[in-house]
């Protein structure tokens, strides 16, 4: 327990050090409202909320105004962006848009919004690279010995993600199938809480961006990475695609966006300051130390995006049955 909160506070501070050691240009133009909320829909401590925190940040130094994030998680991300599709399209609210809740979550369940029309996309400014691990004392070390341990022990094995519906969850979801390996499914309220219990042995393995920074660490056993290379600090440790995994899109984007309506020139104003953010090399060095990849796409780039895997993770779910697995 004690070293999870250590790497934790480590990623927050992390956050911290862009704020008080970057010297980036601020944009030419004050953002004309003094006060900005930005909504993160996921609990406090987990990637989503470290990577919406150093938003905020940059956001505030670039437009001289004051970002402040109200963490409002649950129903793996719906509830609170549900809530910023229906605050005011003044440019007083901005959403830290996950990817599934947008791609994945809308073919799952009734929600209260509609992700293609009710937002304006600002800019993405990151993306998650996700991987398998596992605690030390499950006692195994590699993919095949993962396998072989769930098909001597059917039953026992547990894992989490931050919901049903989560690209974790889906990811794991195919995991199970193409091994032939039976799992319960333990959903977590954020990336924070599923690494803890993990750490803790409540669970045996966990797919998510926040298993990397403990994993580093030896804290966890990295089996495998859902990407199309490996990752530059773990050369040894295989892809999903080179175990014979299937190849589903597993990254997932972080992203700004605001209720539709939004005046365009405030959205250019916050969308030019993510360009610059993303380009400032103590920013890209933040993200990378935590867990995460820099990757800009302006406003037209990202709703190109949004809409294509929108479709693409429609036509996959139709061959999943999620809520029993």
């Amino acid at each position: 327990m004690a070293d999870w909160k250590s790497w934790m506070k480590a990623g927050l501070a992390v956050a911290a050090a862009v704020v008080m050691g970057t010297s980036a240009a601020r944009a030419d133009d004050q953002y004309p409202i003094s006060t900005v909320r930005m909504i993160v829909p996921y609990a406090p401590g987990g990637g989503g909320d470290i990577t919406g925190r150093m938003i905020a940040e940059e956001i505030s130094k670039r437009l001289k105004t004051t970002v402040v994030v109200e963490n409002i998680g649950g129903a793996s991300g719906t509830i609170g962006t549900e809530k910023a599709a229906r605050a005011k399209a003044d440019g007083s609210t901005l959403l830290l848009a996950g990817s599934a809740i947008f791609t994945v979550a809308p073919h799952l369940n009734k929600i209260g919004f509609d992700p293609l029309k009710d937002f304006v996309a600002i800019a993405n400014v990151s993306e998650s690279v996700r991987m398998l691990s596992v605690p030390p004392d499950l006692g195994v070390k590699s993919y095949e010995e993962l396998v072989a341990y769930g098909k001597a022990n059917p039953g026992v094995l547990n894992y989490a993600s931050v919901g049903v519906g989560s690209t974790g969850h889906i990811i794991g979801v195919d995991f199970l199938r193409v091994a032939g390996v039976e799992a319960k499914h333990i959903p977590y309220s954020g990336a924070s809480q599923a690494v803890q219990a993990l750490l803790s042995g409540d669970v045996q393995f966990v797919i998510d961006a926040m298993v990397i920074p403990p994993s580093r660490e030896g804290k966890l056993v990295p089996i495998a990475v859902p990407a199309d290379a490996r990752l530059a600090d773990f050369p040894d440790v295989p892809t999903f695609r080179e175990v014979g995994l299937k190849d589903v899109r597993s990254s997932g984007w972080q992203a700004v966006m605001a209720p539709a309506g939004t005046p365009p020139e405030l959205v250019a104003m916050i969308e030019k300051a993510l360009k610059d953010a993303s380009e400032s090399p103590e920013f890209r060095t933040a993200l990378t130390r935590a867990g995460f990849s820099p990757r800009y796409r302006s406003s037209a780039q990202l709703q190109q995006e949004l809409e294509a895997e929108y479709a693409y993770f429609g036509e996959l779910l139709k061959t999943m049955d999620l809520s029993k697995k």
